[in-house]
């Protein structure tokens, strides 16, 4: 049995490849950002440097590998992997990048959405071990949503079950960038916060984030938005407290539909606090039947950045028996 897996989480700006051991132990990390907003076939090119780099900052042979599990954040059928769209990283359409990699590595890969090994993670080595139904929210520049029924996580008929991002929360609302309107992820994520911000900055509103974005909008991003916000910014307070109550609605959803004894909430912007996540929990309180009020056990994850990483090693090493698919 060999006792290693390398871990490698594709986003759409960093790559993070991880080799760790079968007590999930983490042996090396890597980052790379030299793939974003490149084509596929650069892409994996980035993949094959980071997955060697890797193997030699922790010293280990990839002859002691059990496989490569690879995480990624977009539209996945894990089961065939295949990546079936992406909204950050360009042209992926149904890309078999599953059996490229493995071609390229020459390992057994699996591959899955980010979010989904982010909810094996947290079931099996985070916040939500011991639970039987779990959900597992990751909150960053995106949106997404693992799930963990009976203690096995759930992929639906196409591998995309989870995608509470792309519900539709306002009709005939704001822009998304799938392309529809009125999605939960245009109103309550990274790239949503800073869109808002801008608008209300251009519509003349007195806030310390107007000297950031003169000349230079993209220097207003979540980070820059929730730091004013703790400083007392007021226009930064709001958005970010509609941002949590946008949440909230969206956690609504999730127990009315699912019903999980577990909700793990993950990804960089719960960095926020009480600031996000208070508006958050009086947003979940009001949009939910009285009946089902307090019937999830809501926490922050624990696994916090590595959190994918160690998901896609631990569906390697024995922990994905919800998966279906085969070893390249």
């Amino acid at each position: 049995m060999r006792p290693y897996a390398v871990g490698i989480d594709i986003g759409g700006t960093k790559m993070v490849a991880g080799v760790l051991g079968r007590d999930m132990t983490i042996h090396g990390l890597c980052t790379t950002k030299e793939h974003a907003g490149r084509p596929p076939s650069e892409v994996v090119d980035a993949v094959e440097r980071v997955y060697w780099a890797v193997l030699e900052q922790a010293g280990i042979s990839s002859g002691e590998l059990a496989g490569v599990g690879l995480s990624f954040a977009g539209h996945t059928h894990g089961a065939r992997g295949l990546v079936l769209t992406s909204s950050n990283l360009p042209a992926w359409d149904r890309m078999p990048l599953r059996d490229v990699v493995a071609g390229r590595l020459n390992q057994a890969v699996l591959l899955d959405n980010d979010a989904n090994l982010g909810a094996l993670a947290e079931h099996r080595h985070g916040a939500g071990r011991g639970s039987r139904d779990m959900v597992y929210v990751t909150f960053s520049t995106g949106i997404g949503m693992g799930i963990i029924v009976h203690g096995k996580l759930y992929q639906g008929c196409t591998g995309t079950a989870g995608e509470i991002g792309h519900t539709v929360v306002v009709a005939d609302g704001r822009p998304c960038v799938c392309g529809k309107r009125g999605c939960l992820m245009a109103y309550a994520c990274g790239i949503a916060l800073r869109e808002r911000a801008l608008e209300r900055i251009r519509a003349g509103e007195q806030t310390s984030l107007r000297e950031l974005a003169w000349d230079q909008p993209q220097l207003v991003s979540g980070e820059t938005i929730c730091e004013a916000a703790r400083r007392g910014d007021p226009v930064a307070q709001d958005l970010v407290a509609s941002t949590g109550r946008y949440l909230g609605i969206g956690l609504a959803t999730i127990v009315q539909v699912l019903n999980p004894d577990t909700i793990v909430i993950g990804g960089g912007l719960t960095g926020m606090g009480s600031l996000l996540l208070g508006p958050c929990m009086e947003s979940l309180r009001q949009n939910i039947h009285p009946v089902l009020w307090g019937s999830a056990r809501i926490v922050l994850g624990q696994l916090k950045q590595d959190v994918s990483v160690i998901g896609a090693a631990a569906m390697v090493l024995g922990d994905n028996d919800a998966a279906t698919q085969d070893m390249a």
